[in-house]
């Protein structure tokens, strides 16, 4: 399977890779975890797109930045008028689903955005990623004070919004993009993806609200099942854009490209660099207090347009140091469980270690490669996953006379583990035919797919 693969691969493999980011991302924490569901399917796209001419790191690093815009959106009051759930438990269907689908669809069309320009990277100058940054910032803040603001629209009970300024951002950035590249690659991945977030949002709070309201119950949240079902549709949309866009994409063995170069050394300080980065973004973005993914993100996304490596380390090393940091923070603070220099020592050296293999990887910067970092990431956020689920302060230190009253420790442990134990199960499934799908992929001989920024291929790609 490569470039030739067909349209049932690039939808299926993406939505069941966005399912199972979005799944872990609500069963672990939610700060910067929608950057989890994006590293996902943009690795796996990578592994579908061999033969075609691109730079896995920046596919995975730019759709990972962009995806993560949308978390800062507020979305459960949209869908408490749906669900009944909201303070005044009112029900509002026209608001609720036109917030769900208004909401998804910006969430989606920003992480489309970032695929779509990550895939012709080599038409825009580094300027170009800049200016492109500078007016999705600049757009963003009007939008939500001349919209959000006075809440022109308003879809929420009594939360701040920022639709507007995403709508507005997400507009000067794609059409800098088209204008300033000659292309609509941006553009079609972008609304690819924004429609199936717009359709599939409504649809998974649906979805969850009947299974709320039918009185069953079970070892699962109905909220987890629109998670995953909103994931699912966007990676329908990622992949279903990709795949339009593809034939743009010039072949690995076009003779008028550059040969690939030869892969580059490991370096010691990309590595740190990587480890400290994903770090002091973590814990900016986990201070209430600290700065909005809105400023960030653009950041990030020019650094790693900069270097190859940076974008690697964005795209792997952050995700994983964000998703162990939601873990490190409910086990201290919402649990009180463990000694902090201990939980944050073990989250920073396998930080460490991430980031060393995200310069391994980056020093070949293909397909291949990804594949590696595809299965590696799937495993270790399940892995993390996992923990959670099973190491939890009912289980350590159980109440007095409970595990006597459940007729023993195991049935105890049973009932308190049920939950999660069902939710970590299927995610499991899903990683092990994920896996078995990359292990089954075969890869042409060429690595470090790459080409300077700024130098257009002689194929069309309007």
């Amino acid at each position: 399977m490569n470039s030739k693969a067909g349209l049932g691969w690039f939808i299926v493999l993406p939505a069941l890779a966005t399912w199972l980011g979005w799944g872990i991302r609500g069963q672990i924490g939610h700060a910067n975890g929608a950057m989890i569901p994006g590293a996902l399917a943009a690795l796996v796209l990578c592994l579908l797109l061999d033969g075609k001419r691109f730079s896995p790191g920046l596919v995975i690093g730019l759709t990972a930045i962009c995806m993560g815009f949308g978390a800062d959106e507020t979305t459960l009051q949209s869908a408490g008028y749906v669900m009944g759930t909201n303070p005044h438990m009112g029900i509002n269907l026209v608001k609720g689903y036109s917030g769900l689908a208004v909401k998804g669809g910006l969430w989606a069309l920003m992480g489309g955005a970032g695929l779509g320009m990550a895939l012709v990277y080599y038409v825009y100058s580094k300027r170009d990623i800049v200016i492109g940054a500078l007016l999705f910032v600049a757009a963003f803040f009007f939008g939500t004070w001349t919209i959000n603001k006075p809440k022109l629209i308003y879809f929420s009970y009594d939360r701040r919004e920022i639709w507007g300024g995403l709508l507005l951002g997400a507009v000067a950035l794609l059409a800098w993009l088209c204008i300033r590249g000659r292309t609509r690659v941006p553009l079609v991945v972008a609304l690819s993806a924004g429609a199936t977030g717009a359709i599939g949002y409504p649809i998974a709070v649906t979805l969850a609200t009947l299974g709320l309201h039918s009185g069953s119950s079970g070892p699962w949240n109905w909220w987890s099942l629109a998670e995953t079902t909103f994931g699912a549709f966007i990676g329908m949309g990622l992949g279903l854009g990709t795949y339009l866009v593809m034939d743009k994409m010039p072949e690995t063995q076009d003779s008028e490209h550059p040969a690939p170069r030869s892969p580059s050394p490991l370096s010691v300080g990309w590595i740190v660099a990587g480890a400290l980065a994903s770090a002091l973004v973590s814990a900016l973005y986990h201070d209430a207090r600290g700065y909005p993914w809105i400023l960030l993100a653009p950041i990030l996304l020019c650094a790693a347009f900069y270097s190859i490596k940076f974008a690697w380390q964005v795209g792997i090393t952050l995700v994983y140091c964000a998703t162990a940091a939601n873990l490190a923070v409910f086990f201290l603070g919402e649990v009180k469980m463990g000694s902090a220099p201990v939980v944050w020592t073990l989250t920073a050296v396998s930080t460490l270690a991430v980031a060393w293999l995200a310069e391994a990887w980056s020093a070949k910067n293909s397909p291949a490669a990804a594949r590696k970092a595809f299965v590696f990431m799937m495993w270790s956020i399940l892995a993390l996953s996992y923990i959670k689920s099973f190491v939890n302060r009912a289980i350590v230190s159980p109440p007095t006379g409970a595990v006597a009253a459940a007729g023993g420790w195991w049935r105890y442990a049973a009932h308190i583990w049920r939950g999660g134990l069902v939710v970590d199960l299927a995610f499991t499934v899903v990683v092990l035919v994920l896996t078995g799908v990359a292990a089954g992929l075969h890869f042409n001989t060429q690595t470090d797919i790459w080409q300077k920024p700024g130098t257009r291929p002689i194929e069309p790609i309007a």
